[in-house]
């Protein structure tokens, strides 16, 4: 049963969509209507072909295919009515469905309006249905099979000729592959497409032309407020603005047709820009405040979106429009000055001056910290900070300890101990930027300052600029770095930050540096601290052998004390510069007892001035070293090179932050260095600041002082006993061939205790004999010549208990042959280190005559004569120490004295190598020129000792 309405009532409205060939979606054509005002209404007296219904709607069945003229029936009207005024009449409507079933005129007038059903019918796109009864009769009927019947005799439509399966749209739900389908079209024009449904302001539904591909689209680079879902919870609601963002675009965009740009994919859906002939929706969305800047998708654009995106996003923000309406702009900072302000106006994408050079200030870059920090001096005031790059994440051991889990599960996390060198590619992050900054000026642009928080400090992040090359952009368009991932409503972020999301995307696209499967790590071989100190030693004559070596100076502890990175062999060692003398710095040292504190030791005068100027000069420079020697302390000593030619101890003393040493003598800018510290002293400048000239004394007050001077003038060199590198020590023991073993005097009253409770926890409890030794055994021995026990070590075990020890707090050797004079040591004796220290003399032979050395032996005990000494390490030779000796009380010369009285001969070289000139070389050379002049000692009938002539083949090796 049907409810007729009145026939002669005309509505108007306006086509939202076609839903198909014979059915329409309208809504009001007022403009005070809400989309509650849409609804459905049929065409009265023909039946369309059916669509396809997509796999969802199909039920048990499946999906279904077009009927012939379906979608061409569909498209005919969408063509000729979206968007369009109507007006209609109502010829009934069916009770169980409410379905309208209505005549439509195109126009606002009946009578001169296209009628819809009949221009459907004339194009033979539909079929009439048969009517009975009085409808049958009716003039309209009657008229539309007068059009019927004409539209088969001209063959149109569905009464043509041809196939009907060429009239069957072939449509395809579904994309197997979406990322390759989007690859295969990037480089091709726009796809056209149908615009079949809006989800909400940024989704689509599209229809692909003429593939007729139904796909998701997400808009890309926008995002609008998210509607509520259909069958949600009920206290799920929709965003504030996403109706209104729906209705925008439903207005807009469906059923028209529009231009396609596939720029990627996201969750199997095609992440696209749609365009439409009066534009790209994306921009009219982001202008009425109605959508916002999305940055993953925002580096899916292609060249020359992207600044419009956010300049567009700005003006609504600017605006206060929509979403925005509580929009609070961050503050700028003062410190980026515009040096041109005539162009203080132009708008990069983020809203901030477009060209980098316009802006920030002008810093040199002293040091790059881990790939994205650098300590820079602020050329306008030249304060010293660190900054950070903006929103760039340098490479970090959480990434490489969780690409380790995922490969193995059960294996244990290992301890990054250098992660310069331990964390993939940091080393060479670092390195790009050590190469291009350290050293220049560069322009530095702050984005935003970071709060400090409890756990870390203020972070100042800037764009940096060498040239017009942001480097937080080269660094991660290499693959060596990563930009960090802010949230959406986060402005705190690089200028720049969507240049900086393309490099990465480029980069992983490639496959460089992180996004690699190479390991990215640099192997090196640590040479310094005390662990590797004897590794070092046994290093030394490999880099003497090696000359000039290219280096990179990785830390700097004091005005001369460096690390260094060898880069042939990736050896790291620590260096001193010789020739000079250089203040120390404040520096950390651990407390005597508890290693695991620290105390700070003052600096000395100037110390921090030479270490702030070796920081600006040699600092993460490319240099080059040559090794002459090496301390106790496994630090190799030489000269150190900058790339341009210039030498580091020069260039401190030339600033006065250092003296000239007295082992410079013989060096080969020794005259540039002893100019340079005149000119220095003359001036008062740097350490020379309180310099006071010495004044003459008389001759009677010089012999008249009982005390010693503290600085004694030898020959032409001042020896300046307060030097720390003299030790007061005692002589306990010589060779023959003239080594001595000496303890450190500041460690004796630790010997004399030590002894003390050995013996008398052996008077106590006599110790027990027959203990069977090994080789290297710490133990307790009893000396022949005083029976007294004292600590020894086993060196060498032969048959008939022949066992050879080495008495570790005195030097001297002893062959023992019964074994109740050895015994293990009591608990807590293994504690202090050993105390005897073999040195050589410097610049000494022994005399080749036994006799000779024995006598020579004898007159050093004389000389010394148990008292304190002080000793110098002038050099080392093959992991050995070579001393000068002084007398304690009055500062004599022991081995000139020797010399002097033709005991000892002064050596020609070291090795193969020629020694090189110092004022105590000179001085001995001196003293045994006397002897020889006066014919004493050794030299009594002859200058030569047999060893030196040529036809003995006297090498100058000991």
């Amino acid at each position: 049963m049907t409810t007729q309405p009145s026939s002669t009532t005309v509505h108007h409205a306006i086509v939202k969509s076609i839903f198909s060939g014979d059915t329409l979606v309208i809504k009001s054509s007022t403009r005070s209507s809400t989309n509650d005002s849409e609804q459905r209404i049929s065409l009265n007296y023909i039946t369309a072909p059916k669509l396809a219904r997509p796999p969802t709607d199909a039920g048990a069945g499946g999906s279904t295919v077009d009927e012939p003229y379906a979608f061409e029936t569909r498209e005919y009207l969408r063509k000729k009515l979206v968007a369009r005024e109507i007006c209609y009449t109502i010829d009934f409507q069916i009770p169980q469905s409410n379905r309208l079933m209505c005549t439509v005129y195109l126009g606002k007038d009946k009578d001169t309006g296209e009628n819809i059903i009949e221009s459907l019918l004339s194009e033979g796109l539909v079929e009439l249905r048969q009517q009975t009864g009085a409808r049958a009769n009716d003039p309209k009927y009657q008229r539309l099979i007068i059009i019927d019947e004409q539209a088969k005799a001209n063959k149109r439509g569905r009464y043509s000729d041809q196939v009907s399966d060429v009239h069957v749209r072939n449509i395809k739900w579904t994309i197997e592959n979406p990322k390759q389908f989007v690859d295969e079209h990037k480089s091709q024009p726009p796809l056209d497409a149908i615009v079949e449904f809006v989800r909400d302001g940024n989704t689509v539904r599209c229809l692909l032309l003429p593939s007729y591909y139904l796909v998701t689209l997400q808009i890309t680079g926008i995002k609008c407020p998210i509607s509520k879902r259909e069958g949600s919870s009920i206290n799920e609601t929709s965003e504030p603005f996403a109706e209104e963002a729906k209705q925008f675009v439903d207005t807009r965009l469906l059923q028209r047709q529009v231009k396609v740009i596939l720029d990627g994919v996201n969750n199997q859906n095609l992440v696209g820009t749609l365009l439409h002939p009066n534009g790209n929706i994306a921009l009219h969305l982001l202008k009425e405040g109605l959508a916002k800047c999305v940055d993953w998708s925002l580096t899916l654009l292609q060249q020359g979106w992207r600044e419009k995106y956010r300049a567009t996003e700005k003006y609504a923000k600017d605006n206060r429009l929509k979403i925005w309406k509580n929009y609070v702009p961050q503050p700028g900072h003062a410190d980026n000055e515009n040096n041109l302000s005539s162009d203080t106006n132009s708008t990069a994408s983020n809203g901030k001056p477009s060209d980098p050079t316009l802006k920030g200030y002008q810093a040199k870059v002293l040091e790059v910290i881990n790939g994205d920090a650098l300590t820079i001096r602020d050329l306008r005031d030249n304060s010293i900070k660190k900054i950070y790059l903006s929103s760039v994440r340098a490479p970090r051991a959480a990434d490489m300890q969780q690409k380790n889990d995922e490969n193995n599960p059960n294996a244990n996390r290992q301890q990054i101990r250098r992660p310069l060198y331990e964390i993939p590619y940091l080393f060479d992050a670092r390195e790009l930027l050590r190469k291009r900054l350290t050293g220049k000026v560069v322009r530095v642009v702050t984005d935003y300052i970071q709060p400090a928080s409890s756990e870390y400090p203020e972070k100042i992040c800037c764009s940096v600029y060498a040239g017009n090359v942001n480097l937080g952009e080269a660094l991660i368009s290499k693959g060596l770095a990563k930009a960090v991932r802010h949230r959406q409503d986060d402005e705190q972020r690089s200028s720049h930050y969507d240049d900086l999301l393309t490099a990465e995307q480029q980069a992983e696209k490639r496959g460089l540096g992180l996004f690699s499967t190479a390991s990215g790590l640099h192997r090196i071989v640590d040479m310094t601290g005390d662990t590797n100190k004897e590794r070092a030693k046994g290093l030394l004559s490999v880099l003497q052998r090696n000359g000039r070596m290219e280096g990179v100076v990785e830390f700097i502890a004091s005005g001369s004390r460096f690390r260094i990175h060898l880069l042939k062999d990736n050896w790291i060692i620590s260096f001193l510069l010789s020739s000079i003398n250089c203040p120390r710095a404040e520096r950390r040292v651990p407390v005597s007892g508890n290693p695991q504190q620290q105390k700070v030791e003052p600096g000395e005068p100037f110390g921090a001035e030479a270490l702030t100027f070796s920081k600006e000069h040699f600092l993460q420079r490319d240099v080059f070293v040559e090794v002459e020697n090496m301390d106790r302390g496994g630090n190799f000593i030489g000269r150190l090179t900058t790339a341009d030619g210039h030498s580091a101890a020069l260039m401190l003393v030339q600033s006065g932050l250092a003296k000239v040493h007295d082992s410079a003598y013989g060096a080969p800018n020794y005259k540039q260095l002893l100019e340079a510290e005149e000119k220095c002293r003359k001036e008062r400048t740097g350490v020379w600041t309180n310099y006071e000239e010495p004044t003459s004394k008389d001759e009677d007050e010089n012999e008249g002082e009982n005390n010693p001077e503290e600085e004694v003038v030898l020959g032409s060199g001042i020896i300046n006993f307060n030097d720390p590198r003299f030790r007061r020590v005692v002589v306990t023991h010589v060779t023959t061939d003239l080594k001595v073993y000496v303890q450190y005097s500041e460690q004796g009253s630790k010997v004399e205790q030590l002894q003390s409770e050995l013996r008398e926890i052996f008077n106590q409890t006599r110790p027990v004999g027959g203990h069977t030794p090994k080789k290297g055994e710490l133990l307790a021995a009893r000396f022949a010549a005083d029976n007294e026990w004292y600590r020894a070590r086993v060196e060498k075990i032969e048959g008939n208990n022949r066992i050879s020890v080495y008495f570790v707090d005195y030097g001297n050797r002893e062959l023992i042959t019964d074994l109740g004079r050895l015994t293990t040591l009591p608990p807590g004796f293994l504690q202090l280190p050993t105390q005897a220290h073999e040195c050589e003399l410097a610049y000494v032979r022994a005399p080749p005559d036994e006799d000779d050395r024995q006598y020579a032996k004898n007159a050093l005990l004389d000389e010394m004569d148990n008292q304190e000494c002080l000793m110098k390490v002038e050099y080392r030779q093959n992991n050995a120490e070579h001393v000068s000796l002084y007398r304690a009380s009055t500062k004599e010369n022991l081995v000139k004295i020797l010399a002097e009285q033709g005991l000892i001969v002064v050596a020609q070289g070291r090795g193969n190598r020629q020694l090189r000139l110092t004022p105590l070389y000179e001085e001995l050379q001196q003293a045994q020129a006397k002897a020889k002049s006066s014919r004493i000692g050794l030299w009594q009938y002859s200058d030569q000792i047999e060893d030196d002539a040529t036809e003995f083949g006297f090498t100058g090796r000991k």
